[in-house]
């Protein structure tokens, strides 16, 4: 097997943890939207916190740049780096899988002259 690909593996599970040791990761299925509200002959541009997912309740975020803003759209960011990590741990463990199960299907003479 490939120590390469072992340490690959360790690299990737290290920063999908410091990922979430650096701040709280949004839940799937939240995201930011805008929200536009007419008011004195004015538009104004909110933002709200939206969600298919039951456990979180919609809210509003106030405008770009407000703390709460800022905070969710941190965390939407530390879940996305975290899915892709995670892809390409997944794509990695299939390859090192893959590897050992040809190890395993060599014969046993072919192994020993490696």
């Amino acid at each position: 097997m490939n120590e390469h690909l072992f340490a690959e593996r360790e690299r990737l599970l290290a920063l999908i943890t410091e990922i979430r040791n650096s701040g709280a990761v949004a839940p799937a299925n939240v995201w930011i939207s805008p929200n536009f509200q007419n008011k004195g002959g004015k538009t104004y541009e909110y933002y709200k916190l939206t969600s298919d997912n039951p456990e979180v309740k919609h809210q509003g975020l106030g405008k770009m740049g407000s703390e709460k803003y800022r905070d969710w759209f941190a965390r939407i960011q530390r879940r996305n780096a975290i899915y892709e990590l995670e892809q390409q741990l997944s794509m990695l463990q299939a390859l090192l899988d893959r590897q050992a199960a040809i190890v395993l299907e060599l014969p046993q003479s072919k192994r020993e002259s490696s």
